[in-house]
Formats: C-alpha cells, sequence, structure tokens
C-alpha cells in the first residue's frame, strides 16, 4: 500500500467495516498466496487466511503500528500455518510455484542450440521441482519474498529472525537454484 496504513488500522480496531474490507482486500491474496506456495492445499490456505484474519480482528487493538503491519499480518499467517502442520504431524510441502519466474533466480536458459532452449513452461517446471528440493527455511523465505512481495527487513520481522541471517539464507537459496538449474540445462 503506498499510504499511510495507521488511519485504516485504527479505524478496523474501531469497529469500521469499510476499514475491515479495504485491509482484507489489499492483503488476503498476498496471504493466501504465501500459505499455499507453502502447504499446496487450497482448502488448507483458505482456511488459515481465515484464521489469520481472525486473529487480526482479535488483536488490532492492541496493535501499535510502527510502519511492521505486513510483517506483523505475515508472522501470524506462518505461525498459524506452523501450528497447523504441527497439529497435523506433517511438514508443509510447496507445489506450485508458478508465479515466480525463473528471472526472479536469475536463471535463464541462454543455450544457442534451438533443440537445448526451454519453453516458458518448461522452464516453470524445472523452477518448481529445484524450488522443491530445497530446506524448508529457505523455501519460507522465497515464499514470503516472491509470493507475499515482503522486503528482507519484513521477512526478517515476520520470521523474528536477523536480518543478516535472512538476507544470507535468502542469497544462498538463491544461489543454490541457480546451480541446479544451470546443471539441469547442462544435462
Amino acid at each position: 500500500m503506498d499510504y499511510s496504513i495507521e488511519p485504516t488500522l485504527r479505524a478496523a480496531a474501531e469497529g469500521d467495516q469499510d476499514a475491515w474490507r479495504l485491509l482484507i482486500e489489499a492483503y488476503s491474496g498476498r496471504v493466501y498466496g504465501v500459505i499455499y506456495r507453502q502447504c499446496g492445499d487450497r482448502e488448507l490456505a483458505e482456511e488459515i487466511a481465515q484464521a489469520t484474519f481472525v486473529k487480526v480482528v482479535n488483536k488490532l487493538g492492541d496493535y501499535q503500528e510502527q510502519g511492521r503491519f505486513e510483517s506483523w499480518l505475515f508472522r501470524i499467517a506462518t505461525n498459524r500455518l506452523r501450528d497447523e502442520m504441527r497439529r497435523r504431524k506433517r511438514q508443509a510441502v510447496p507445489t506450485d510455484f508458478a508465479s515466480t519466474p525463473p528471472e526472479a533466480v536469475g536463471w535463464q536458459d541462454e543455450s544457442d542450440q534451438p533443440d537445448r532452449q526451454l519453453d516458458a513452461k518448461e522452464q516453470a517446471d524445472q523452477l518448481h521441482a529445484a524450488i522443491a528440493q530445497l530446506p524448508e527455511a529457505d523455501r519460507e523465505i522465497l515464499h514470503l519474498r516472491y509470493t507475499g512481495e515482503l522486503g528482507y527487513k519484513e521477512i526478517a520481522e515476520a520470521l523474528g529472525q536477523p536480518l543478516g541471517t535472512v538476507l544470507a539464507r535468502g542469497h544462498r537459496a538463491l544461489k543454490k537454484l541457480r546451480t541446479m538449474l544451470e546443471d539441469e540445462v547442462a544435462a
């Protein structure tokens, strides 16, 4: 959002339905997208997204806006998903990373051989397969960065980790992806 969110948050905390509608319209798609990319289950992602906003409704009166609303919101969402995954005793597995183009990780098939050039679907399929091989913590950072559209500072706040750790992990994850994708093209 380009405008100051504080008045909208304050109005929502006071029960203004239009303010709630604005918040939900602005953030629900991204929250759902991040959760779905991590769990691969549309119904579960919808349930977690709704639970996230229910928690926001209950806690917004105590929230003090300091330019960290997105981080706070995504932290609630990822914590809700983790809790649900623990409850179900299984790991979240990303399945569809279609919204992240291969260029986002700095990879493009630059082969001069026509039979070695990949179309966009093949590139996306290879990207999805490579992402699935990353450790969960790396995938989570990539999901928050490219699906949630959060900056690294916001990701660090959302995950409760130092910025340097998140930056390093994000950089290493992208480097691993490039290597895996380059090895795939060379094979």
